[in-house]
């Protein structure tokens, strides 16, 4: 009797059947970035539908890192997260691909720039491609000399801010015609909720958000706009809570007499709004109503508190009123 045939080993997977983070793991010159997105859970992610596009540090790239950087790294998962999630594109880009773009969206949500020397060879940032074209079930790994930092973003500054006097051409792309801005916001009282205004009016304060190299002055930005004859002074209703204002005027009040017409309903008012260099700032004073000089540092009585055309205000209401 014949023995039977040995069974027929079973063939290794080709690249077209192991996903990407398989991919890496056969290479072998990727433990340290696998490790990474271990560390992160980002490697199911990688694992999934995709397509994707990793450039991929190798080893040697994530020795080169000083330690200080590796410590920080190892201290901030956040950090890190997000350091990988700018090596990842969405899509399957060749190196072919790569070389005719000029900038490459990453997961993270920062442009990566490439550039293609006279010999061809492709840098993203200022990493070089040193190994092109490692293909996955899901994507495609472009092996890199260097790990990549996404950019820092600039912070981005608010103003709060009013227009003490109706235009006559009262639309927001009339009056903030050539200011580069973010948001717009409106704090609507009675649905408690932010809005995009379609419009600028009196009485009102409004948030802008600016990048960090505009710098935003309502005062000067209105200056030239052309102003409405009003035949009744303007006026609104604010709800009780808070309600986001401005002066009624174009001088400097005391709040006791700015919002004279509310003096009956409102309990305190806060501003104005003093932004910082790094993206923030704070409210510089708060007012008491039926309150007289300074009370603590910066919590002084109505009588001290000034109220500034082309600056916004929170008045808190006990109840509803008119304010004109």
């Amino acid at each position: 009797m014949e023995p039977e045939p040995e069974p027929e080993p079973e063939p290794e997977p080709g690249p077209e059947e192991m996903d990407i983070i398989e991919t890496a793991e056969a290479d072998g010159n990727f433990t340290a970035l696998l490790a990474a997105l271990n560390t992160t859970n980002l490697t199911d992610g990688l694992k999934g539908e995709g397509p994707f596009t990793v450039f991929a540090p190798t080893d040697d790239a994530f020795a080169a890192l000083p330690n200080e950087t590796i410590e920080a790294l190892q201290n901030d998962t956040n950090m890190l997260t997000q350091i990988l999630l700018y090596h990842v594109a969405d899509g399957k880009l060749m190196a072919a691909d790569v070389a005719n773009l000029t900038n490459i969206s990453t997961l993270q949500g920062s442009n990566i720039t490439v550039n293609v020397t006279e010999d061809g060879t492709i840098f993203v940032d200022d990493a070089e491609i040193i190994v092109a074209d490692i293909e996955a079930s899901n994507g495609v790994i472009h092996a890199i000399d260097a790990v990549l930092v996404p950019p820092e973003e600039p912070p981005l500054i608010w103003y709060f801010f009013s227009i003490p006097f109706e235009a006559e051409n009262t639309t927001v792309e009339s009056l903030l015609d050539g200011v580069d801005y973010n948001a717009l916001l409106y704090y609507n009282a009675t649905s408690e909720l932010f809005e995009t205004p379609t419009d600028l009016e009196p009485l009102k304060g409004y948030w802008i958000n600016v990048p960090e190299t505009v710098e935003f002055s309502a005062s000067e930005q209105f200056a030239t706009a052309e102003r409405k004859v009003a035949t009744v002074p303007p006026s609104m209703k604010l709800v009780q809570g808070w309600n986001a204002i401005g002066s009624p005027v174009e001088e400097v009040l005391p709040a006791d007499t700015a919002l004279l017409s509310i003096a009956d309903y409102y309990a305190k008012v806060i501003g104005p709004w003093v932004t910082d260099d790094e993206g923030s700032g704070a409210y510089a004073f708060v007012g008491y109503n039926g309150l007289n000089g300074t009370l603590n540092e910066n919590q002084v009585g109505t009588d001290i508190f000034e109220v500034t055309p082309y600056e916004g205000y929170w008045v808190y209401m006990k109840e509803e009123g008119g304010f004109a």
